[in-house]
């Protein structure tokens, strides 16, 4: 399996990093947890300034997705720009769950964040994601606290994760 991760930057590149997430969305549903909604799940919502989006390609056919940012006022408004990397829309798509995609995608999130001379990652997911959760923790991310948000047509009880470089 040969892995790659890279900048989606062309419209056939977003396209794709859309694909994945929509396809991981559907096999969500599938299992009866709504994890975005179809307005979430749009270019105008997903490819937001200053969020740069990555997709790892597994023997070149797109299987995952990571938006790193170096801010994040809505989940996270009381930490400084700059003082992490924060990870949104890590997802797999449909056919390469339980391959250890997330890890590497943290592992990229790491490494980028490193070469920014950050030594913090961030991240949020919805409380109630106990098999996500463990994911995270389980690549060393810290357990800080929950949030309540309210974001485009939904109010999130959010788990929010630090991991220290």
């Amino acid at each position: 399996m040969r892995i790659q991760i890279i900048k989606a930057e062309t419209e056939e590149q977003k396209e794709q990093f859309l694909q994945v997430l929509r396809s991981a969305n559907d096999r969500m549903a599938q299992k009866g947890i709504i994890q975005w909604l179809p307005c979430h799940l749009t270019a105008e919502a997903v490819f937001e300034e200053g969020f740069e989006p990555y997709l790892l390609l597994c023997d070149g056919i797109p299987a995952a997705t990571a938006l790193l940012v170096t801010e994040d006022p809505v989940f996270w408004p009381e930490k400084q720009k700059g003082s992490a990397v924060y990870i949104h829309r890590l997802s797999v798509a449909q056919g390469f769950a339980g391959t250890g995609l997330p890890q590497k995608m943290l592992e990229f999130a790491a490494g980028y964040a490193r070469k920014l001379g950050i030594f913090c990652l961030r991240l949020d997911c919805r409380a109630d994601r106990e098999k996500l959760r463990a994911v995270y923790e389980a690549f060393g991310f810290r357990f800080v606290d929950t949030v309540e948000v309210d974001v485009p047509q939904v109010h999130l009880c959010n788990a929010r994760y630090e991991y220290c470089l």
